[in-house]
């Protein structure tokens, strides 16, 4: 158990080996329940981070009614001159309208992702990234019933889909 803590500590927090090579990219991601707006800092070769912010849909109903922003603190373990390998931890606030036009609530979402980008040359103006990656969150609510309504209103639990599976676009400027 200590070794993998400690191979999870090195990873992430590491010396880098690598030239700094610091880019920054603005595009999109998209996947089966949100559509998101993102902005990637690689700060060297080997570290990065990316702020996204977009519509999302509930497992259930698959309306896009909900809102999501978040950070995601990205660590390459691979590195060449046209494409990454890297992990990263994820972090979500989710804004839910849980049916009915007067409930909603709100819950924070954490995760862990494995991702793949590619860049289109070697001038590094365009990447393609696929993430696949595990969340959890879950908050228990009350839902309105309305004015009428006689008894307690009932309580109810929403839960994140555990799996992710993002597409990502984006176009960079070197720094």
């Amino acid at each position: 158990m200590r070794t993998l803590v400690l191979f999870i500590a090195l990873l992430f927090f590491g010396i880098s080996t690598f030239a700094q090579k610091k880019m920054t990219g603005i595009g999109g991601e998209v996947s089966a329940l949100s559509l998101k707006s993102t902005v990637r800092w690689w700060v060297s070769k080997n570290s990065g981070f990316d702020v996204f912010a977009g519509v999302a849909a509930e497992f259930a109903d698959f309306r896009p009614n909900d809102y999501e922003a978040g950070v995601k603190y990205l660590r390459s373990f691979m590195y060449q001159r046209t494409g990454r390998n890297y992990i990263g931890l994820m972090g979500k606030w989710k804004w839910l309208q849980t049916g009915e036009a007067k409930t909603s609530t709100d819950l924070p979402v954490f995760g862990a992702l494995i991702g793949k980008e590619w860049f289109s040359q070697r001038a590094n103006k365009k990447g393609f990234a696929v993430e696949l990656g595990y969340q959890f969150g879950s908050k228990e609510y009350t839902r309105d019933l309305g004015p009428l309504a006689t008894g307690p209103d009932p309580k109810e639990t929403y839960t994140e889909f555990a799996l992710m599976l993002n597409i990502r676009y984006a176009l960079y400027k070197d720094k």
